[in-house]
């Protein structure tokens, strides 16, 4: 019997409110005594998986979560909307809320697991991977929606949400040294889909929102649905969660609706969680008790 354990790392990838999902996975990977290694994140997983990084537990991170969603007054706390030629929202108040909860001045070096996020330089149209310097600044960075959020000056970088080109940054997360990645990928799927038939992944659908938005934001999320399936295929991981987030949890407008996408979040790993033990090393479930039924014999 070997003696390796394999350095187990997580790949949370973006979705705006879909992301609250992942803490009901880290929920379901810490019941099971499995505490991944290192993370790479990109938008609201660099939000996650920063909190992560820097120890908080799934039990403190939905407490953090609820205390942002759990009223008006709490979430226009954290959005402070500035109508301007680069995004309606300015994120300062993010940033300073994400400082609360991590600290200001933490830097990557100062955290308990080593984490990467993704985001995009505006000037070049180039993937940028964060790991240095204060981890607020690139979670601001990383969360910045085009057209939602003013975009963040890191030095000569003009940086945005990194989505649009490495959603789930599975290839990040090997790079940092995973020999085992778990992907958590909480946008919508189209690959299922024919065209002339009715979808089997249906697009999201906000409420209370004008059609032209619902039609923009469709766009987007086939445009990222392709690209992170291509890199996916590039750079498979070796279990990948999709939970099962309603389509009208918005990725912008579904913060109120956090109780039901973490109950997404652990029903996808309690559904995969016979893959995810044997990854890791561990014996699956099903195994398990073969074993025992065998031995009863």
């Amino acid at each position: 019997m070997s003696d390796f354990a394999p350095v187990v790392g997580i790949a949370l990838g973006g979705g705006g409110a879909r992301g609250l999902a992942h803490i009901g996975v880290l929920k379901v990977l810490e019941r099971e005594g499995i505490f991944p290694r290192l993370v790479a994140g990109t938008s609201m997983g660099g939000v996650i998986g920063a909190m992560y990084a820097a120890g908080l537990s799934s039990e403190q991170m939905e407490a953090e979560a609820v205390k942002a969603t759990s009223g008006r007054a709490d979430m226009i706390r954290v959005v402070d909307v500035n109508l301007s030629q680069t995004g309606i929202v300015r994120g300062a108040r993010i940033y300073d809320y994400i400082a609360e909860i991590i600290g200001l001045e933490t830097k990557f070096s100062d955290l308990r697991r080593p984490l990467s996020m993704v985001a995009v330089d505006l000037n070049t149209g180039r993937e940028v991977v964060l790991n240095s310097g204060r981890v607020a600044d690139a979670v601001r960075a990383t969360i910045s929606v085009p057209g939602v959020f003013k975009p963040v000056e890191i030095g000569p970088l003009h940086l945005v949400d990194g989505g649009m080109l490495n959603n789930v940054p599975v290839d990040v997360a090997r790079k940092m040294g995973a020999d085992v990645v778990i992907a958590v990928d909480v946008l919508p799927s189209f690959t299922q889909n024919v065209p002339g038939e009715p979808p089997v992944v249906a697009p999201l659908r906000p409420k209370r929102v004008l059609r032209a938005y619902r039609d923009l934001w469709h766009v987007v999320m086939i445009m990222t649905s392709a690209a992170t399936e291509a890199r996916l295929q590039q750079w498979p991981p070796d279990v990948l969660l999709r939970p099962p987030v309603a389509s009208d949890i918005d990725v912008l407008l579904g913060f109120n609706r956090l109780q039901d996408a973490m109950a997404a979040g652990v029903a996808a790993a309690e559904a995969a969680l016979d893959q995810i033990l044997a990854a890791v090393g561990r014996t699956p479930r099903a195994s398990a008790s073969v074993t025992i039924d065998n031995n009863s014999q």
